[in-house]
């Protein structure tokens, strides 16, 4: 993914002395220290499955910021403003409420425009300070309390709208207010109403599956293998954009109607939608290995077929209750 960054802005929201720094001017995006250290940023989360797609609602503030601003009656700094003032003023309401700095910016991605809202906790760091006095010289070490996010650290609350269409995804976090959990970026900044992520979609097929399964005496990992079976070959096949929920259900309750509805029941309660994007995560976590831990230390992974085929892998129930596990077809053994 190539980031083009047009303009971006830095607004300081001090929320322990209570002194805001709203900025009046754009940073100097040729500086490439600058341009690294936000496109980086971006893309460390722009494709992310943690984002969650949602829509603006009809009465949202901010997206008729983003009208004003898209039609050239507001400036950039201004549009920035009015985020950097929701965002205060949300941390400002929360029962802790933490300083951070809040970078705005427009980029360019496959030839899309993005307005970015990416919101820094600053972290407390140790530095050193020199400190001379009567022809003497201190090297000291002191705090630090305002330290932006590294680029190897995912940004954990930030949002990206699509100037043009209006597409929303976004990622945040809850904040106690007033004694309740708000998302302050999807109901304070943005005013959205959103989706799950595909990567909280694809946990939750998962986890209810095995949950399904377990409460009505199947067999949890054969569970967990269909999927992953399912999945995989779906994906090898390229036969399709998204995982369809119903077509996992047929799979791994196959001749099972009643866990089948009972599946289908609870993850359309969970708000997993029928179709789930497949995206680089869901193709790493869905179609890796079945992984097995036995309560005597033994560890194995093996491809989902291979579960319950007897050419690779046999699961034996012992006449003591205890399971034995044969692993078939071995021609070399590596040492790791």
């Amino acid at each position: 993914m190539i980031v083009g960054l047009k303009k971006a802005i830095l607004h300081i929201l001090d929320a322990s002395s209570g002194v805001n720094v709203f900025s009046d001017e754009l940073l100097d995006i040729e500086n490439a220290e600058i341009n690294t250290f936000i496109t980086k940023h971006i893309e460390k989360i722009y494709e992310s499955a943690a984002l969650r797609p949602a829509e603006f609602k009809e009465t949202s503030g901010f997206r008729a910021k983003i009208v004003q601003y898209r039609n050239g009656d507001i400036s950039f700094a201004e549009l920035s403003r009015n985020a950097a003032e929701r965002i205060n003023d949300a941390v400002a309401a929360s029962e802790e409420p933490k300083s951070c700095d809040l970078i705005v910016c427009e980029f360019v991605v496959n030839e899309a425009d993005i307005i970015g809202i990416l919101k820094c906790d600053n972290k407390t760091g140790m530095t050193h300070t020199v400190v001379q006095s009567e022809g003497h010289v201190l090297n000291n070490i002191i705090n630090h309390y305002a330290i932006l996010p590294p680029v190897s650290q995912k940004i954990a609350e930030c949002a990206f709208i699509n100037k043009d269409t209006e597409e929303l995804r976004y990622a945040g976090k809850n904040h106690k207010i007033d004694g309740s959990a708000v998302d302050i970026i999807a109901e304070l900044l943005l005013e959205c109403e959103y989706e799950i992520s595909p990567r909280e979609s694809a946990n939750t097929v998962t986890r209810v599956a095995k949950k399904v399964a377990l409460e009505n005496g199947a067999d949890t990992i054969e569970t967990v293998a269909r999927i992953k079976e399912y999945v995989t070959k779906n994906i090898e096949e390229n036969t399709y954009d998204y995982v369809d929920t119903d077509e996992v259900a047929d799979m791994v309750f196959e001749g099972l109607p009643g866990m089948r509805e009972e599946f289908v029941q609870k993850i359309e309660k969970a708000g997993v939608p029928k179709k789930v994007e497949v995206n680089n995560y869901l193709t790493k976590k869905m179609t890796s290995n079945v992984r097995l831990s036995t309560d005597t230390g033994v560890e194995l992974s093996f491809p989902p077929e291979y579960y319950k085929n007897p050419e690779f892998i046999e699961i034996i129930t012992n006449e003591d209750g205890t399971i034995s596990i044969k692993i078939n077809s071995i021609k070399e053994i590596t040492n790791r």
